[in-house]
C-alpha cells in the first residue's frame, strides 16, 4: 500500500491459537493447511503461516473491530473454558491452580475441585456486571475466572462480585490453559500447615477457656490468642482490640480491666491474668506475643470491621501461635 510516493507495510496481528469450524481452538503447529480457521475474537477468516523457516502462526490485518489485546483477552477466556470441558470429558488432566496460601503466605497447588461441572464465558451476574469465566456447579455460578492482559480487574468490580474469582495472566494461560497462575484471587483457601494450625489452636483455646472459666467471645470484634501470664507464668487467653482506650463492643471478657499499670501508676485497659490478676504488658502481647500480625490493632475502624476480616485475623493469629508452638 502506498500512501503519498512511500511504502506502508500492513499492520498484521498475530494470533496465537484459532479456532476451526467447529469453534475447536488450534495452536498454529498442529493446524492443517488448507482448513479454515477463525479469529477468536472477530471471527474472521486467518492466514496459516507454516513453512521450514519461520515459526508457524495465524494472522490477519489490524481493524476497528480487532486488536491484540482483544485477541489475547478473548483467546485466554475461550482456552479456559476448552480446558475445563476437556478435563471433564476425560480428555485432559485436572487444571491446577497456583497461588499463595491466604494466611501465610506460602505457594500452594491444588487441582480444580471435581464439583465444578462445566464454565460459560461471558457470563452476566446481574445487572452490572459481567464476568470472563463463570464456573459453574449445579448449575449455577460458583466462582469466576477473570483474564488480565494489560488491565487488572476494576476495584469497584473485585469488592462488589457476589462469588469468589481468580485473576490469570492471559499470556500465561496460552502457554498453558491447564494451569491457573493466580495473579490475585478471592478464595478462602489455606495450606495443609494452617488448616491444622485452625484445627489445633481451637482445640487448645478452648481447654484454657474451661480452665480459667474465660469465655470465648460471641461477637466478631474480640481476637484472642494464648499468651503465658507475665507473672504466674501460666497459659490464659488474651484479647485484643481495634484502637486504643476501653473496648466498644458489649460483652467485655472479665479478664479485661481497667486497672494500674506499675511502672506508670496510671489506670489503663489491660488485659489481666484469671489466676493471679497480674496485668499483662501490651507490648508482650502486640508487638511480641500472639497478636504479632495483625496490623489493624492501630488502624481499624470498629464500625467497619468485617466478617471476613475478622476470620483472617483468627486464622492468622492460630497459624502463628502453631508455628510458633511447633518450632520450640
Amino acid at each position: 500500500m502506498t500512501i503519498k510516493g512511500t511504502m506502508v507495510k500492513s499492520t498484521q496481528l498475530k494470533i496465537p491459537i484459532a479456532l476451526d469450524n467447529k469453534n475447536r481452538l488450534y495452536k498454529p503447529q498442529n493446524a492443517e493447511k488448507g482448513k479454515h480457521y477463525f479469529c477468536p475474537a472477530c471471527q474472521e477468516k486467518v492466514i496459516l503461516r507454516k513453512g521450514k523457516i519461520k515459526t508457524a502462526h495465524f494472522a490477519h490485518k489490524a481493524s476497528e473491530t480487532c486488536n491484540q489485546e482483544t485477541i489475547l483477552h478473548k483467546t485466554a477466556k475461550q482456552l479456559v473454558v476448552q480446558s475445563i470441558s476437556d478435563w471433564k470429558l476425560g480428555k485432559s488432566d485436572v487444571p491446577r491452580l497456583k497461588r499463595n496460601c491466604e494466611v501465610c503466605r506460602d505457594p500452594i497447588e491444588q487441582l480444580l475441585p471435581d464439583k465444578v461441572e462445566f464454565a460459560i464465558p461471558e457470563y452476566r451476574l446481574d445487572k452490572e456486571f459481567v464476568v470472563d469465566v463463570a464456573l459453574m456447579v449445579e448449575n449455577a455460578p460458583a466462582a469466576a475466572v477473570e483474564i488480565r492482559v494489560s488491565h487488572a480487574v476494576d476495584e469497584r468490580k473485585a469488592k462488589s462480585l457476589s462469588i469468589p474469582f481468580i485473576e490469570l495472566d492471559g499470556h500465561k494461560v496460552i502457554e498453558n490453559p491447564t494451569v491457573f497462575l493466580s495473579l490475585r484471587d478471592t478464595f478462602r483457601w489455606s495450606c495443609q500447615t494452617c488448616n491444622a494450625a485452625k484445627r489445633y489452636f481451637y482445640t487448645e483455646v478452648k481447654k484454657i477457656a474451661k480452665q480459667t472459666g474465660v469465655l470465648l467471645p460471641t461477637n466478631e470484634y474480640y481476637r484472642y490468642g494464648m499468651h503465658q501470664c507475665n507473672t504466674c507464668k501460666r497459659d490464659i487467653i488474651v484479647f485484643a482490640w481495634p484502637n486504643k482506650g476501653k473496648p466498644k463492643v458489649e460483652p467485655i471478657p472479665k479478664t479485661i480491666q481497667f486497672c494500674r499499670y506499675p511502672p506508670f501508676h496510671n489506670k489503663y485497659w489491660f488485659n489481666t491474668c484469671p489466676y493471679c490478676k497480674a496485668s499483662q504488658s501490651k507490648k508482650d502481647i502486640s508487638a511480641y506475643g500472639p497478636f504479632l500480625t495483625l496490623s489493624w490493632l492501630s488502624k481499624a475502624n470498629p464500625e467497619k470491621e468485617s466478617r471476613n476480616t475478622y476470620h483472617k485475623d483468627m486464622r492468622q493469629i492460630a497459624s502463628l501461635w502453631y508455628r510458633e508452638t511447633h518450632r520450640r
